[in-house]
């Protein structure tokens, strides 16, 4: 039997990962010199995570016309106050580019479809069992059984995962993500009051909050979903370091082809993390959209976005939703899964 090396841990840097993802040279110059030969600027511009994606400023709309092949007019929706967008009905690119380029936006985008909030089940707290024991394949339920599903409280969780008596060491350089979308923050009063109630020990949690995307951040108006992630993360988790990244935005693409558009809500907050020098080990999102509502190519630009901060060791752990997989989320509109 060959003898197979372990590379557990293995896990390249963000410069390796960049490279991992770059396009092919051949692309890059082919972009470039279209980008040329219609008079932009190399310094108008710039690459993201490993030059899978090209942001270019400073273009008029009238070089937009020439390069694309189609006028940009402003367009509203109807029966609406928004503000007026500047938008093409269609665009074409030279022959060459159609196996470089995915997409050009904004061009079609239109529309948005936002994502959807897991909102979580409001139960009263109460009281845990004692650990209970059993044979293999058997399961076990650590909660009182007077208390049912109500009994889901830290300690319980706690003891589930067989963690109650273990303390974290690496509280310095280990730190724990969760990421918080359309708006939903925690207070760090509630953090005390919940930490004071529920470990005693741990009334002294705190967080750090970075603003993605516009997002923002109001102690004095907390969501449900932004405290129930913070609080049972740190009764877990504590003294561990927590960042809540508080991200703006919606869950938007291009109706014409499906690809996420430059200011999708994922897309600016994970490009925004893989250049960080500095990542929490383990993130932690609540949130997410059902699959049948996206575009695939949506998906796959977005997964592949999430794949470069696994190749970097990040974990990343997402809820399963409040009624499990697969629960009604999957099916199309003829009932198929």
């Amino acid at each position: 039997m060959p003898l197979l090396r372990c590379r557990y841990g293995a896990h390249p840097s963000k410069e390796e990962v960049a490279k991992l993802v770059a396009p092919h040279p051949d692309t890059l110059k082919l972009v470039h010199s279209w980008l040329a030969h219609h008079g932009v600027q190399s310094s108008s511009i710039s690459m993201t995570h490993g030059g899978n994606w090209l942001t270019v400023k400073g273009v008029l709309v009238s070089q937009a016309k020439e390069m694309l092949g189609e006028s940009y007019q402003l367009y509203r929706h109807a029966g609406t106050n928004d503000t007026a967008i500047l938008r093409t009905v269609g665009y074409a690119l030279p022959t060459v580019l159609h196996a470089h380029v995915q997409t050009v936006v904004p061009t079609t985008f239109f529309a948005s479809a936002r994502a959807l909030q897991q909102t979580p089940h409001r139960h009263s707290a109460g009281a845990a069992g004692p650990p209970a024991k059993a044979e293999p394949r058997e399961p076990v339920m650590v909660l009182s059984s007077n208390d049912g599903p109500e009994g889901v409280t830290p300690e319980a969780v706690r003891r589930l995962y067989n963690t109650y008596t273990y303390e974290p060491t690496r509280i310095v350089k280990n730190e724990l993500g969760i990421a918080g979308f359309i708006n939903e923050f925690p207070s760090p009063t509630d953090l005390t009051s919940f930490m004071t109630l529920f470990r005693p020990n741990a009334v002294d949690a705190t967080f750090f909050v970075e603003l993605i995307n516009n997002g923002w951040f109001d102690q004095s108006q907390p969501g449900t979903e932004g405290n129930l992630n913070m609080q049972y993360a740190q009764a877990i988790a504590y003294p561990t370091t927590h960042v809540f990244y508080s991200i703006g935005g919606e869950a938007r693409w291009s109706l014409s082809d499906g690809e996420v558009a430059p200011d999708d809500q994922f897309f600016v907050w994970l490009t925004y993390m893989i250049i960080q020098p500095n990542i929490p080990r383990t993130i932690t999102i609540s949130y997410g959209i059902n699959e049948k509502n996206v575009p695939a190519q949506y998906a796959r630009s977005i997964c592949n976005l999430f794949a470069q901060l696994g190749a970097c060791g990040v974990s990343i752990l997402f809820s399963t939703g409040d009624n499990g997989v697969g629960e009604g989320d999957c099916k199309d509109g003829s009932g198929k899964v």
